[in-house]
């Protein structure tokens, strides 16, 4: 019975490449899994090279400010109300920055360890393991674990012992075609007969799928016992995930999606602290230049000036970033600068 045992050396032979080519695609699929959750916590991350010294630099202009830009040390003091406003506005955005300093470093921080925690606990690579390894590596001697029926089956006379698997749509597609060779002689009657046994079949007539020798398709019964091994421990296949591949929509992604909503909000709230804290900056130097050239300098060209440069400046900062189909497009207390300079 040398025939069968080198049938099913060459079989095993198949079957071991198989599965290391399967694992290797699906190492290759998780590797791609991992860099796509680098990429998207990434993008969280790299806002705090971006945005983390911009906010230190403005939060230590508004300290140096606070210290060295105070007026009516050398000269006469500016009246009271304006001087509050300009402090006030300081302080404002002083206040914004350091809140949106303190939201950049949370989502920043909660995406990398999100990041860290998905590539090293969830989203791994599938190497097998050593029990794996022995699973799926057969041994010659294990042609003699195989039933009585496949070692001592007589080649091209006893058909297989498992039946063969169901045919795909295009399969059963161009099985309906016969044409020229496949109407007549041994072929086509062979083929008649095999359709004449499979209705009986399915109407019940036989009790059992008749096999036929050299009019049966099939398959070895370890080949059976194998998709019947993916169905049970479907980690122990080439894939992963049994017979079929990763399901969609893909996990990585989902979990992502999920630890996303531990920061996505400190991230759009720190924008919008950034955006009032600027204003509020610019606001507090447009003040601060209208006291100064009016009540230390005398110049009012220049503070109206100033005033409304500074002014257009944060209209246009806000125009930028405030859709205007939301309303509120046109703030007019930004204008507070432009008006204390005029009156």
């Amino acid at each position: 019975w040398n025939y069968n045992r080198a049938n099913f050396k060459y079989d095993q032979g198949q079957r071991w490449q198989r599965y290391t080519t399967g694992r290797k695609m699906a190492m290759a699929q998780v590797g791609m899994f991992r860099q796509d959750v680098t990429d998207l916590a990434g993008v969280s991350m790299a806002k705090l090279k971006v945005y983390g010294p911009i906010y230190g630099i403005v939060i230590t202009v508004c300290t140096t400010v606070f210290v060295e830009g105070r007026s009516g040390l050398k000269f006469p003091g500016p009246p009271v109300f304006i001087s509050q406003i300009y402090l006030q506005c300081l302080g404002i955005g002083m206040g914004f920055m350091a809140l949106a300093t303190w939201l950049l470093f949370h989502a920043s921080m909660r995406a990398q360890v999100a990041c860290v925690q998905l590539r090293t606990r969830k989203v791994r690579v599938p190497v097998p393991t050593q029990r794996q390894l022995d699973g799926s590596r057969k041994l010659l001697s294990t042609w003699e674990e195989q039933g009585l029926y496949d070692i001592f089956r007589v080649p091209f006379v006893m058909p297989n012992g498992a039946g063969s698997a169901e045919n795909s749509d295009d399969e059963e597609e161009e099985g309906k075609q016969h044409k020229g060779y496949a109407k007549g002689g041994v072929p086509g009657i062979a083929s008649k007969v095999r359709s004449m046994a499979l209705e009986a079949h399915e109407k019940g007539h036989t009790t059992h799928n008749m096999s036929m020798p050299g009019l049966t398709a099939g398959h070895p019964s370890w080949y059976e016992a194998e998709l019947e091994q993916r169905e049970e421990c479907p980690e122990s296949s080439p894939s992963g995930f049994g017979k079929d591949g990763a399901p969609l929509p893909y996990e990585h992604f989902e979990m992502l999606r999920e630890a996303q909503k531990e920061w996505w909000g400190c991230e759009a709230y720190m924008r919008i602290c950034f955006l009032y804290g600027m204003m509020h900056l610019i606001m507090a130097f447009s003040y601060w230049i209208t006291l100064h050239n009016i009540c230390e300098l005398g110049m009012i060209w220049c503070s109206n000036l100033g005033a409304a440069g500074l002014t257009a400046g944060v209209w246009i900062m806000f125009r930028m970033d405030v859709l205007p189909e939301h309303g509120g497009s046109f703030p007019a207390e930004i204008g507070g600068p432009l008006v204390a300079s005029i009156t």
